[in-house]
């Protein structure tokens, strides 16, 4: 739980307290006897007055995911002003250091975020620094954000002095759980719009298997052979964006990947690279790619763990799951190749393996914001009979013409 129960010691040393110095205690890391983690369950009045100021009366839970609506009244007229929830209600849950950590959050009709409120978490920081989420001040940098932002500690809001994983947890947590309560309860808001038009689009992923994708080239796969073992396999797809991230390992995993990597990697796109085989032998520093006869070998830091390839599309099909993050300098709207070097000395890439790799174009499109298109332009056999479509119709007329013309003919 936390570093106080770890030994006999610190267990004797707790049983000996007085009751009430023991419940304060508990208190004090976040552990409330009373209430504890049953707060989200049934919110306060006044905290859902709080979240959401605008408001003067609100519905029971209801909805999937459980949502309460809030209403506002104006000359005797009571109309809708948002949806407040609580994160639990919303999963999957974001982890802090220690542990979930409970939010109330708050929505308006435009899909910006009214107000926060956290009703429970256990994390060891409170033992030195007390109530330090809610004291810091950090909550009241999501307030008026909109959906559409990314909520990164750092760079669109102020991180919370020594620690990091908490304000990752919450600004991730506010962010995923109020995107999915938009969508399923905003769908004229920008923010849904987008989504929908972007889950539509990508359809053509969703709906393809491990092995489809491979077929398809979407997934491009590497054996590298290791010399007097068995070979390390290597599975390579592009996943630089959340939607992508989140089919290809599950949100939890991309999730977590892409907090430990904002910490390392300033930019570059993310591969999912799934590993098969001999996987101790993987060695960071032989991984590259090439562009225009250029090639950019991968540094220490632009490679972090995804996770054990238990859910997503990957489920089943890789032992384990790294996330490799291109250089900068690789344009992905273009052809390039990954690659693995097989030299004696690691990173000098006197010998390497390659393999070409080119994302569809409604991938393209997704990652650079521009208008998405339902994804019938990059499946071959979709796209081909859009192709002769028109063709096959007038084909259709002229045959059609030719036999009714000796027809109209016996009639003159």
């Amino acid at each position: 739980m936390t570093a106080l129960f770890r030994n006999r010691f610190s267990l004797r040393l707790l049983l000996s307290l007085p009751l009430s110095s023991l419940l304060l205690l508990l208190n004090g890391i976040g552990i409330s006897p009373a209430l504890g983690q049953e707060q989200w369950q049934n919110p306060e009045q006044s905290w859902l007055e709080e979240v959401m100021p605008q408001a003067q009366s609100f519905s029971d839970k209801q909805g999937d995911p459980p949502v309460i609506q809030a209403f506002r009244q104006a000359g005797g007229e009571r109309s809708l002003a948002g949806y407040l929830f609580t994160t639990p209600d919303v999963p999957p849950e974001e982890i802090g250091y220690s542990g979930p950590i409970d939010l109330l959050v708050g929505i308006d009709l435009d899909g910006r975020i009214t107000g926060v409120k956290v009703l429970h978490y256990v994390e060891s920081h409170r033992l030195v620094r007390g109530d330090f989420i809610n004291e810091s001040g950090f909550l009241i940098q999501f307030i008026g954000k909109s959906l559409e932002e990314d909520f990164r500690p750092g760079v669109d809001v102020d991180g919370m002095s020594r620690a990091t994983i908490s304000s990752w947890a919450v600004a991730r947590s506010i962010r995923d759980s109020a995107r999915r309560v938009a969508v399923a309860n905003l769908p004229g808001s920008d923010f849904a719009v987008v989504a929908n038009e972007q889950a539509t689009a990508l359809r053509f992923l969703q709906a393809q298997s491990w092995e489809e994708m491979i077929a398809s080239n979407y997934v491009r796969e590497l054996s590298v052979p290791i010399e007097g073992e068995s070979d390390l396999h290597l599975s390579f797809a592009f996943m630089g964006h959340f939607r992508l991230g989140e089919l290809l390992i599950g949100a939890n995993d991309y999730s977590n990947s892409d907090r430990t990597a904002s910490g390392m990697v300033e930019d570059g796109h993310m591969m999912l690279v799934g590993l098969n085989g001999n996987t101790s032998r993987l060695q960071q520093l032989r991984l590259g790619a090439k562009q225009d006869a250029v090639l950019y070998p991968n540094q220490r830091n632009r490679l972090v763990f995804a996770g054990t390839a238990r859910q997503g599309k990957i489920a089943g099909q890789a032992q384990h799951a790294v996330a490799l993050f291109l250089d900068p300098g690789i344009d992905i709207t273009r052809p390039f190749s990954l690659v693995y070097d097989t030299g004696s000395s690691a990173g000098a890439f006197e010998d390497y393996l390659e393999i070409d790799y080119q994302l569809p174009e409604t991938v393209v499109a997704l990652i650079q914001g521009l208008p998405l298109q339902s994804e019938t332009a990059d499946s071959p056999q979709q796209s081909s009979w859009a192709r002769i479509a028109p063709l096959f119709a007038l084909l259709v007329l002229v045959a059609l013409a030719l036999r009714l013309m000796p027809m109209l003919n016996r009639r003159h």
